[in-house]
């Protein structure tokens, strides 16, 4: 009785290094090394926030009201020393209590904001129309610092890593 051994051909072997390359090319430059990890995660971090804020003041009439619940604030507080929901939902006033709250709401860090804006600013993604409903901003998320319309692209640096947001709403992490 002759026993046959199970093996890979030639072709198969060549063929599994070729994809093992091709995804070793693809993977290892966006492999996270050393403190650009820690900087580009709270860049996500802002950016989440930054959407999250939007998607309140498209959902919820009362999300960019004066004296709204922390848990539906739209209002997004800008200063130099950190990024948060604003603590009483019209000021441009960090949270000062963390510990009360969801710690993913507070990015405590230097910071610097290019644009023509001066620190510290609000930031929300509408205009408060009334309790019952939305505005056409609010709908479409565009943004608005100090109450008026982002009119040219404004960048917030966290931690050496860019967050874009443009005058129609879209907001994306620079790499």
């Amino acid at each position: 009785m002759v026993r046959k051994h199970a093996a890979f051909t030639l072709i198969e072997m060549v063929a599994v290094l070729v994809l093992v390359g091709i995804l070793a090319a693809v993977a290892i430059p966006r492999l996270p090394v050393g403190g650009d990890f820690e900087d580009a995660l709270q860049a996500r971090n802002l950016a989440g926030l930054l959407r999250l804020a939007q998607l309140r003041a498209m959902n919820d009439p009362e999300a960019l009201q004066s004296g709204t619940d922390i848990n539906r604030c739209g209002v997004i507080a800008v200063t130099r020393t950190g990024v948060s929901i604003s603590s009483n939902c019209s000021s441009a006033t960090l949270l000062t209590n963390f510990s009360d709250t969801n710690p993913d709401i507070w990015l405590g860090a230097e910071l610097s904001v290019s644009s023509n804006q001066n620190l510290p600013f609000t930031l929300q993604f509408g205009q408060f129309a009334n309790e019952n409903f939305l505005s056409d901003n609010s709908y479409l998320g565009r943004p608005h610092i100090n109450g008026n319309p982002l009119d040219s692209t404004l960048t917030i640096t966290l931690a050496g890593t860019s967050v874009t947001i443009e005058p129609e709403g879209y907001i994306y992490v620079a790499r």
